[in-house]
């Protein structure tokens, strides 16, 4: 079913309206709207409206929620934590598309019906995460929308033949090339750059590249992606997930990166990871840098937090950066929602006339609130179809 109206309810904590879908898009809103016959009709009850959350950074393939209980053994380097989820994930008892199908539901109920996921490609993987998270996306593709990135985690230059795999999950439902710290991992930045940016410049994909590398060298790097992006003409393509350099750089310098990006057109996701410094986000989006926040690694091999909850997630940035004022909290919000659709470049989002008809439903006073008591999630919508409500799945098709 794609017509619904949802009646008595407060788009963007406004006056209380309703919003008529038909066709799975927005058809009106307004006080009292006229009931079309065989349009289902939904007491939204005097909540709050939003437009959905974007989880815009996971790793569906890593993640082991609805498993038991995973205790994380934290190796002493990047590398060897990633040697150890290799290892760990050769013996789970559950493949990727039932890991991953768990994940994509679990964040539909919290309210997210778009997400971004990366899916490791290497020569021992090949493609088999990548078709398996497709195989769980074919379940609930009604309920959420999906974007792959062809992630190189193991190394790429260092893996001979994975350039070529990353290629080739282009046709094959990935639309993202992705990257991982050049200099650490492979050893050779420039290598690991002018391949990933020369297969996306063939294909016509979208660049999404993990830095971890701190300060100067980080840095250093963001330069070289600003250079191949801006000579390629791929401003608005190329995104750089992490960058902890321009939360750990010398200041004059990270200042005179954050013109480079936005000159570049370079978005920034962050994680607000807890123990290290991460990019200034709010500064980012004040000077025209795209950017906003993301779950990346939740229930995995490498960290035991986060439950797939972007309104969580907007609240930890919240909390890290001292927002008090309600300005300060919905600058917040707006990062794991607007923020979020624009970096993604996802069409139709919003809440006007004529947008997607999908949104979430929540219980509260008014955004700044919802934002600081995190409540359940009352109803969420996508296209018109009812995918979630109070926190639970309620589509019949999951087994």
């Amino acid at each position: 079913m794609t017509d619904l109206l949802l009646a008595n309810i407060r788009p963007d904590a406004r006056q209380s309206a309703d919003i008529l879908i038909r066709g799975g898009r927005i058809a009106a809103i307004g006080r009292d709207l006229d009931r079309p016959e065989g349009v289902p009709v939904v007491d939204g009850k005097g909540a709050i409206a939003i437009a959905p959350f974007v989880e815009a950074h996971v790793h569906l393939d890593k993640i082991l929620w609805g498993l038991p209980w995973h205790s994380i053994n934290v190796p002493p380097s990047l590398r060897a934590m990633i040697d150890n989820e290799v290892a760990i994930r050769k013996d789970l008892p559950w493949g990727v598309p039932e890991r991953a199908g768990n994940l994509m539901r679990r964040c539909v109920e919290m309210g997210s019906t778009h997400i971004r996921s990366h899916v490791d490609i290497s020569t021992g993987y090949k493609l088999d995460n990548l078709h398996g998270v497709l195989e769980a996306w074919e379940k609930v593709k009604h309920a959420v929308g999906l974007e792959l990135v062809a992630f190189p985690q193991t190394g790429l230059m260092i893996d001979p033949g994975t350039a070529e795999l990353m290629e080739a999950a282009l046709d094959e439902g990935a639309s993202v090339i992705g990257g991982i710290d050049p200099a650490t991992i492979d050893a050779d930045p420039k290598g690991h750059l002018d391949t990933i940016f020369g297969i996306a410049s063939r294909k016509g994909a979208k660049i999404d590249i993990h830095l971890h590398e701190p300060g100067e060298l980080g840095l250093f790097e963001l330069g070289m992606i600003a250079e191949r992006t801006r000579a390629l003409g791929m401003q608005g393509r190329v995104v750089v997930s992490h960058a902890f350099c321009l939360g750990d750089g010398p200041a004059h310098k990270v200042q005179r990166m954050i013109d480079v990006l936005a000159e570049a057109g370079i978005g920034i996701i962050s994680a607000v990871p807890g123990e290290i410094g991460f990019p200034p986000m709010f500064e980012l989006a004040a000077r025209g840098v795209r950017c906003a926040v993301a779950s990346d690694s939740l229930r995995d091999t490498w960290n035991p937090h986060g439950d797939g909850d972007m309104l969580d997630r907007c609240w930890l940035l919240a909390y890290r950066t001292h927002c008090r004022a309600d300005a300060e909290l919905l600058r917040a919000l707006d990062m794991g929602t607007r923020r979020g659709a624009d970096l993604l470049g996802l069409e139709g989002y919003g809440l006007e006339v004529g947008c997607e008809g999908s949104l979430v439903l929540i219980a509260g006073e008014n955004l700044a609130q919802i934002l600081v008591d995190r409540p359940a999630r009352a109803l969420v919508v996508k296209r018109g179809r009812v995918v979630a409500a109070d926190n639970q799945w309620i589509d019949g098709e999951v087994p």
